[in-house]
């Protein structure tokens, strides 16, 4: 496998890549065509496609009038929406944030295939129907020889539901198996789709990350302080809203997936509706509202402060909200740290904390 590197250094580099790729390309609205003709990697075409076909997925879960367990209506769901992809149409707008979450997610999935897989399929439930892990594998385009093979497996030994410990088990294998008859490594394969995607040589994206790398720290001290208006998405997971069958999950449940989670429909209206706890009393000041954080500063927040969870990010904001003190609010930001969590952005955090007690 390729070396891992860094969540910042990921950022940096789908951003250049989105500006790249939108730079003097503007539609009236984007079609599949567009979106084929203009992007070169099919794995960012189909997650762009997911984001925009998980809107139309959690407005029918809201609904509740569809059972969600049927494999059947699984199935024509997915075929919905494979005959609806020719009449996608994108403002250059709505775009912009899809196309850089759709190349963040795949440089993802290119350098980490095994947890970004693990991740997509089995971060919000610990098993999937193989009508639903049929439903998302037609997204995947990149390593769907894993999907394909895990499912053909379960198929033939008449087994109901795929589960992360199926999946871990065979991972592996199948990987091997690849190698084995294709005589090609994963490491060859994980390069070789880099360099279609983006269009350079490895040797060429090796140096662009190391200095990527180098930079860092200026970088997440620039997406920190400057408010460029850019609004990326909130890390918000889709997957799962259906009603759980392997994990037993009540209907609407709701947790995180680190992998896809950063679908934005808009986010603000859907948070304050689903997660907004109750109104407290009238004479409670409220220092810390979300509206008052650029998008782009809470994406960071909530990626690397609070695991890439909107609703732990807004039950933290709630707490601040019961602060007595900016002692007290200080102590609640330190006790949020973890060994994952980034010590810059943590300080950053604490910095907005403390001045919204100095306003």
């Amino acid at each position: 496998m390729l070396a891992i590197p860094s969540i910042s250094v990921l950022e940096a580099y789908a951003r250049e890549l989105q500006r790249t790729w939108l730079t003097g390309k503007v539609y009236s609205a984007w079609s599949l065509s567009h979106l084929r003709e203009n992007f070169p990697s099919e794995q960012v075409v189909q997650f762009i496609l997911f984001q925009v076909d998980t809107r139309v997925l959690h407005a029918m879960h809201e609904t509740g009038m569809w059972d969600w367990q049927d494999g059947e209506l699984t199935a024509w769901v997915g075929d919905f929406f494979s005959r609806a992809h020719a009449k996608v149409s994108i403002t250059h707008v709505q775009l912009s944030p899809l196309l850089f979450n759709a190349i963040y997610h795949t440089l993802q999935l290119l350098t980490d295939p095994r947890s970004a897989l693990t991740q997509f399929y089995f971060g919000q439930r610990p098993a999937l129907t193989l009508g639903e892990f049929s439903f998302y594998s037609r997204y995947i385009h990149y390593f769907e020889f894993v999907s394909a093979a895990l499912l053909s497996y379960a198929q033939r030994q008449s087994i109901p539901v795929i589960d992360k410990t199926l999946w871990q088990e065979k991972v592996d294998r199948i990987l091997q198996v690849y190698e084995e008859e294709t005589q090609e490594s994963i490491e060859a394969y994980q390069r070789r789709l880099l360099e279609a995607m983006t269009q350079q040589r490895w040797e060429q994206i090796q140096q662009r990350w190391k200095k990527l790398g180098e930079e860092a720290e200026d970088l997440i001290g620039s997406v920190l302080s400057e408010d460029t208006g850019e609004s990326d998405a909130l890390l918000k997971n889709l997957f799962g809203t259906s009603p759980g069958e392997g994990g037993g999950d009540a209907v609407g449940s709701r947790a995180r997936n680190p992998l896809l989670s950063a679908i934005d429909y808009e986010p603000r209206r859907v948070i304050s509706e689903q997660f907004q706890t109750p109104v407290r009393r009238a004479e409670t000041l409220r220092r810390f509202e979300i509206d008052a954080i650029p998008i782009h500063k809470q994406f960071v927040f909530i990626q690397r402060i609070f695991d890439g969870d909107p609703v732990a990010f807004r039950q933290a904001l709630d707490r601040l909200n019961e602060a007595q003190s900016e002692q007290e609010a200080r102590a609640l930001v330190q006790a949020w740290a973890t060994n994952k969590t980034d010590p810059q952005t943590l300080g950053e955090f604490e910095k907005w904390v403390v001045s919204r007690f100095q306003s």
